[in-house]
């Protein structure tokens, strides 16, 4: 009696009048033994707070397209005290990745992985293996069968204004083995102007009647961006 007179007299109106869920008893009681909730129904076809619970980093935001891409991660959220002090912003990504490539060349099935990744430098590992079609299509090797395939991908920040990137793609097959290589160095020689110099490699090891047979090319163009 004395507990129900206090309520009464001490707590404001708000929590004194029932609510629907529970209307046999003070708002305040309901909200203590769980029985009503506070949070505003949702009445659209996707709420956005996913069903009430806040997403983590391995929450799935979207079904693949298609078998072997990538499944797509809800980026974190930081607790309401560190996002309101501490305005930091981490969104989670994956360094693994699947792919399935076919074409009237080739069909395969490839792992990749990202070895290194700084602000200054990214270093992606690529290894797969499939069937080849056609002959030489795609820079690959000079007969039909299976294949093996390795691919490397550097990205090195040299200075504020310079980015060396290099792109190594290997494939071995039956009778033959081919290498590409590509080195490009960008250059930015002012806000609009940028240098891009590039230089290619190429190596197969069935050419010249199985001696070998090693091709080079470059090239090097100014770039004025509007």
């Amino acid at each position: 009696m004395l507990a129900a007179l206090w309520l009464a007299l001490a707590a404001p109106p708000v929590f004194i009048q029932p609510l629907p869920e529970s209307p046999g008893e003070p708002s305040a009681v309901a909200l203590v033994a769980g029985r009503a909730d506070l949070r505003r129904p949702c009445y659209h076809l996707v709420c956005e707070d996913a069903g009430w619970r806040a997403p983590n980093r391995f929450t799935r935001i979207g079904q693949p397209k298609a078998p072997g891409s990538v499944d797509p991660l809800a980026k974190v959220r930081l607790p309401v005290i560190a996002a309101r002090h501490y305005p930091l912003y981490s969104p989670a990504r994956r360094r693994d990745w699947r792919s399935n490539h076919g074409s009237h060349s080739r069909f395969t099935t490839s792992f990749g992985y990202e070895a290194v990744r700084t602000p200054d430098t990214q270093v992606k590992l690529e290894f797969g293996t499939g069937y080849r079609l056609q002959p030489y299509a795609d820079y690959g090797t000079a007969s039909e069968g299976p294949i093996a395939r390795g691919r490397l991908e550097l990205r090195q920040s040299i200075a504020d204004r310079a980015l060396l990137t290099q792109n190594l793609l290997v494939e071995t097959g039956r009778f033959n083995t081919t290498t590409r290589q590509v080195i490009g160095l960008d250059l930015q020689l002012q806000p609009q102007w940028t240098l891009h110099s590039n230089f290619e490699l190429r190596h197969d090891s069935a050419g010249n009647g199985g001696s070998g047979a090693t091709d080079t090319e470059g090239s090097m163009h100014v770039r004025y961006r509007f």
